[in-house]
C-alpha cells in the first residue's frame, strides 16, 4: 500500500501537475511546452500536453469530447497555464476545486 501522499487522486476537485519539456535553462530556442497530468476523484486521470500558439494556451489531448468533470478540469488547466506563461517553472503542482 502506498502512503497517502503518493496518491495524487483527490477526493474532490482535481490535482494538476505540469512538467516542463526541453532544456531547464528556458532558452529562447526552446518552445515552451509542458506535460500535463490531471488527477480526478475515483482514480481517474488524464494526460496531455500544454503549449502556446500565438500567445494562447493550447492543450493537446486525445480525440473525443471530454465528459463534464474533465471539461471543467481542462478549463481550469488553461487558467493555470497563464501562471506558467508569465513565469515558466520546471514543475508546477496545484489542486483546484471544480464545483
Amino acid at each position: 500500500m502506498q502512503p497517502s501522499s503518493a496518491d495524487l487522486h483527490p477526493k474532490s476537485g482535481a490535482r494538476f501537475v505540469f512538467t516542463r519539456r526541453g532544456s531547464a535553462d528556458g532558452s529562447a530556442d526552446d518552445a515552451l511546452r509542458y506535460d500535463l497530468e490531471i488527477y480526478l476523484p475515483a482514480g481517474r486521470d488524464w494526460r496531455g500536453e500544454l503549449r502556446w500558439q500565438d500567445g494562447r494556451s493550447v492543450i493537446v489531448d486525445e480525440p473525443g469530447e471530454p465528459d463534464e468533470g474533465l471539461g471543467r478540469a481542462l478549463a481550469e488547466a488553461h487558467k493555470l497555464a497563464r501562471v506558467l506563461h508569465r513565469d515558466p517553472k520546471p514543475k508546477l503542482s496545484r489542486w483546484r476545486g471544480l464545483d
